[in-house]
């Protein structure tokens, strides 16, 4: 009798340690890159060239900026993604003649997205992809895109939470420019969900 109540504790306690983890509400902040140069490259000479030249991994094309982010899990596999940033750069719009760009000035963007990891929440390291929408406003002009990539998440006791990603910054309207879009930074624990 007492080796089927301890087979059966154990298996409950197995149960209760196997249950889903969710991510709590996270803040946190990023270090971000903006590639507009090699998106470009990529559309006017191709994949093949772009990678053979080996200019997309200089970090003088790229520029770099700053950015707050909120991320909270909705369950094991999905978390929200909300991010505010700033940078300095200059922008070419492609269809606006009278506004070209004349020198750097400030770019403004705030973007939301669904992070689909692909391991559960509680391991250790995380890789995911990402969907979502933005906006973004540079001199006075507004543009949205589809910001569609990958990450990484290290997850230190589901605490703090390390996040490399890279995207690709589709353009939606007409003043958008589709760029390359690189982040790394922190995220801690802000309150259980």
């Amino acid at each position: 009798m007492k080796r089927i109540l301890l087979i059966m504790l154990s298996v409950i306690l197995m149960v209760a340690t196997k249950a889903q983890t969710v991510k709590g509400k996270n803040f946190g902040v990023q270090f971000t890159l903006h590639d507009y140069k090699t998106a470009s490259d990529l559309k006017t000479l191709g994949t093949s060239s772009v990678i053979s030249a080996q200019q997309w991994k200089k970090l003088s094309r790229m520029r770099p900026g700053i950015a707050v982010a909120y991320t909270e899990g909705l369950n094991e596999y999905f978390d929200f993604n909300g991010r505010a940033g700033f940078s300095y750069l200059e922008y070419t719009l492609p269809n606006q003649p009278f506004a070209a760009s004349n020198g750097a000035k400030s770019y403004f963007e705030a973007d939301a997205s669904i992070n689909m990891k692909m391991t559960k929440e509680d391991n250790w390291v995380s890789p995911y992809l990402s969907l979502g929408v933005g906006a973004a406003n540079w001199n006075g002009y507004y543009s949205s895109y589809i910001p569609a990539g990958a990450g990484l998440q290290i997850n230190f006791f589901n605490q703090t939470y390390f996040v490399a990603q890279a995207q690709y910054r589709l353009p939606v309207t007409s003043n958008a420019v589709g760029n390359i879009f690189y982040s790394i930074g922190i995220l801690g624990n802000i309150g259980k969900k």
